[in-house]
């Protein structure tokens, strides 16, 4: 017997929901010019900047700059700000992966700031 529910919505209605609180995180007055949209884009960068298209390794799965070797490389300085700021999304949404979380984050920022829709997917 086959299933008549239509899934094809599903995993894009939980990723709406955390687009949604990821946009209510974005302005920050006391931060830089008082939104966390340009170290959000930042963060997607830096954790995604390893993967190599020739042999398919690195970026951002893993989400290893959660750990302190990469954490405190210099070129990451400032980025704790952007992942302390998505922890309480993720302690909402505990399926979704850290690698997820910041390059989904990433994406909604530059949408948010006016740039274009970004094809994102997990």
């Amino acid at each position: 017997m086959s299933s008549s529910i239509d899934t094809t919505n599903i995993a894009e209605d939980k990723y709406t929901a955390v687009r949604r609180d990821i946009v209510k995180i974005l302005p920050k007055e006391d931060y830089d010019d008082g939104s966390l949209g340009p170290v959000l884009v930042r963060l997607a960068w830096h954790a995604s900047g390893t993967y190599s298209r020739h042999d398919r390794t690195g970026g951002s799965n893993g989400a290893t700059m959660r750990f302190g070797a990469e954490a405190s490389d210099p070129a990451n300085a400032g980025l704790d700000i952007a992942r302390e700021a998505l922890e309480p999304i993720k302690a909402k949404y505990p399926w979704i992966s850290y690698a997820d979380l910041w390059t989904l984050a990433g994406c909604v920022a530059i949408e948010a700031m006016g740039g274009p829709k970004i094809p994102w997917v997990s």
